[in-house]
């Protein structure tokens, strides 16, 4: 539908994916008008070229690995932005303000704790973990979204779960739950 023409469907897709693509957006940069511009990059490019495009199995996806090189292209341009020791936009971790004021003080200790944990992991790590756990992409997604093959990706996944079972030692492993620890990249 999207790629046929219908207006319709790509008013529907920007309506359906602009907020989920501006939260993952503020993942590579707190640049919030960088991670609009990029959104709208997006869109004009998928608009103005649907004709020549392959059909899109899977648009959620397809949007994150559009936004995530342009934002990536920007970076380049703009050396600043990137992380020194990978050479490649940092995927950040914080939350916004509204998720810092907790009335909870379990949360809190459970925040301040996971945090820990994620402290361990590398940025590419960190990233994998989220669509992995948060997005619940599958793993030929997250290849497509990394540039990374199967093998990689897996072992990747791999790694961080070990490094926060690490980060965990000397606690019950038993009940650490990654999808509880990735709620909070």
């Amino acid at each position: 539908m999207l790629l046929s023409g219908d207006d319709r469907a790509y008013v529907y897709f920007y309506r359906k994916y602009t907020d989920e693509l501006f939260a993952y957006g503020m993942r590579f940069t707190h640049d919030r008008e960088l991670v609009k511009d990029a959104i709208q990059d997006v869109f004009v490019k998928i608009y103005s070229s649907r004709a020549r495009l392959n059909r899109i199995e899977k648009v959620k996806p397809y949007l994150y690995m559009a936004l995530k090189n342009t934002l990536f292209n920007v970076f380049q341009k703009e050396k600043t932005l990137y992380h020194i020791d990978t050479v490649e936009p940092v995927f950040i971790t914080e939350y916004p303000v509204e998720d810092l004021i907790i009335a909870d003080e379990q949360e809190a200790e459970r925040r301040q704790k996971i945090n820990r944990l994620l402290e361990a992991l590398t940025p590419r790590q960190k990233e994998v973990i989220y669509y992995r756990y948060v997005e619940g992409m599958e793993l030929g997604e997250i290849c497509r979204l990394m540039d990374m093959n199967y093998q990689s990706v897996q072992n990747l996944i791999q790694r961080a779960v070990r490094r926060i079972r690490e980060a965990y030692a000397g606690k019950d492993t038993t009940r650490l739950n990654i999808r509880l620890v990735s709620r909070y990249l």
